[in-house]
């Protein structure tokens, strides 16, 4: 997962958890809100009224006898004050819910209740709000609380969202910048403008690293093409003298089969040496890439030059490739050598009596793929990442080749922006080449 996503699915997640939280802890907050909010109403109420009697008495809330007292409702009777005579003399407030009659029904009051003396004598007043009214309140405030939250979450994740994108905007270009790096010859990056001396530092760092591997591959590439070319020479001298000491009379048979060895050896030394030579010469852009070059007629000069050995281990060739594929702006013998090696390896590692098979198609996004399978033992999965690296032979126990074949097919590949894949199950061995198209031009 990319480091924008788990910033992405964390600030998700934690929003959520806000979320779910606050939606946990709301109800009960909002109630004790509402209630508060009720007790400070009706204390401000008891204020007013206490200030009304100081004025003009109890008569206006004792309109009967002092001993029946009176209840005062409002007009939906969901608020009443009550003034009644106390039996004792100690001033009090309380806050409780009570059971009320409203109209023919017992309903819950939130009360609060006062003793007060007037003219000598002791009342006791309560003042009451309907608890379904508070309630009407407390789902009102419930249901504006939980949009605020709602708007406060989205707003704050899609702000965190942008700003993350923004932040991260230097760091998506770096990692653009390294995949398209193909090879440690690449032409140095272009400098990274950033505010975030993070990523600047990150910028530089990579920067010194890629010189590094930059000047270091340069100096091998060098030195192997130096050494390949001038061992040649010494190697063809020696191969002159055994061929001379070959044909003197009189030779021993034991020191002519020594001598028949050695040319061998000789003889798997230069082709290393060649392919190495070639590798450093491609990597090095030293050959021409000016032709439009038929993927099937290199194809079927390849197999033609594998005939006798297809033959031999009774293997055979099936062809189902669409269309006329063509490798734009090519060199024709280094793309041979690629396809010829692909062959060669495919006809050595199939089992016997096996099959080939040269499968290709134009894809949609104007690209062709071409495949090439093999029926044998399949490449174990560990060594599948090394197939194409140098000297590393792949099937366990062979003994041919000097594993440089597939070390070469990937750089000439690299040399024509071919992509190159490989993948081995118990059906064979397949390598896959893709490249973009030349589309005719519409007349």
């Amino acid at each position: 997962m990319r480091l924008r996503q788990k910033l992405v699915l964390l600030s998700t997640l934690s929003k959520a958890l806000m979320a779910a939280l606050l939606l946990l802890v709301l109800p009960w907050l909002v109630q004790a809100l509402a209630l508060s909010h009720t007790d400070q109403a009706l204390h401000k109420e008891l204020r007013r009224v206490q200030a009304r009697i100081s004025t003009v008495g109890v008569a206006e809330f004792l309109p009967r006898a002092l001993e029946n007292g009176h209840v005062h409702y409002d007009l939906l009777q969901d608020e009443y004050i009550e003034l009644r005579p106390a039996a004792g003399t100690t001033e009090y407030d309380t806050l409780a819910t009570l059971p009320r009659r409203q109209y023919d029904r017992l309903v819950d009051f939130r009360v609060l209740r006062h003793q007060l003396r007037q003219n000598g004598r002791s009342y006791v007043l309560e003042i009451g709000k309907s608890i379904e009214s508070i309630e009407d309140v407390h789902s009102l405030l419930r249901t504006l609380a939980g949009y605020a939250l709602l708007i406060a979450v989205l707003s704050t994740l899609l702000l965190e969202l942008g700003v993350i994108g923004q932040l991260l905007r230097p760091f998506d270009q770096m990692v653009a910048r390294l995949r398209s790096v193909r090879s440690p010859a690449a032409a140095p990056l272009p400098p990274l403008h950033t505010s975030t001396s993070d990523f600047q530092y990150l910028d530089d760092s990579i920067q010194q690293m890629l010189e590094t591997i930059r000047t270091v591959f340069e100096q091998e590439r060098e030195f192997i093409a130096n050494a390949s070319h001038e061992l040649l020479t010494p190697i063809s001298i020696l191969q002159n003298r055994f061929e001379n000491m070959l044909q003197a009379e009189n030779l021993p048979e034991e020191a002519e089969l020594q001598l028949v060895a050695s040319q061998k050896t000789l003889q798997r030394l230069t082709a290393t040496l060649r392919t190495l030579l070639l590798i450093s010469r491609v990597e090095n852009g030293q050959y021409p890439r000016t032709e439009q070059v038929p993927v099937a007629g290199l194809l079927d000069e390849a197999l033609e030059e594998l005939e006798d050995r297809l033959l031999d281990r009774g293997l055979t060739v099936q062809r189902q490739l669409q269309g006329a594929p063509a490798v734009p702006n090519g060199n024709r013998a280094l793309l041979f050598t690629l396809f010829y090696n692909l062959l060669s390896n495919a006809t050595k590692y199939n089992e016997p009596n096996g099959r080939i098979t040269l499968q290709g198609e134009a894809l949609a996004d104007g690209h062709y793929e071409l495949r090439i399978h093999n029926t044998g033992p399949p490449i174990p999965a560990g060594q599948l990442p090394q197939v194409f690296k140098r000297f590393r032979r792949v099937h366990a126990g062979s003994t041919e080749g000097h594993g440089l074949g597939l070390a070469l097919v990937s750089t000439i590949a690299d040399f024509h922006g071919l992509q190159l894949r490989v993948a081995s199950d118990d059906t064979g061995t397949t390598f896959t080449l893709g490249w973009q198209q030349v589309l005719p031009a519409e007349s």
